[in-house]
């Protein structure tokens, strides 16, 4: 949208933050499939999309233990956080502004 109105790609920096259910969304193939009995994570692709266009893709660490993941059992791109708020605080130190909806 941004690209579209106008704004040069350089100059657009993008990160999400997943914590809860979704956590699991951003396992690796080999791991979504051991614990999914062995469907496809169809987010694989998209997140590697994401990161491929320098995307940021940052897991809570909290929530991420509450489910039992481990850095190693992500798919590749996606980073942990200490936890969803410490991510959101760093970000924005970094001059990242929340679009909270």
């Amino acid at each position: 949208m941004h690209a579209r109105a106008g704004v040069p790609l350089e100059n657009i920096q993008v990160a999400v933050v997943v914590h809860g259910k979704a956590s699991e969304d951003l396992l690796s193939a080999d791991e979504y499939a051991r614990r999914r009995d062995g469907a496809e994570n169809a987010n694989i692709e998209l997140i590697a999309a994401l990161v491929d266009k320098g995307m940021r893709v940052i897991l809570c660490g909290q929530s991420a233990a509450a489910y039992g993941i481990s850095n190693d059992m992500l798919a590749p791109g996606v980073e942990m956080a200490l936890s969803a708020m410490t991510a959101h605080a760093l970000l924005q130190q970094d001059g990242y502004t929340v679009n909270p909806f």
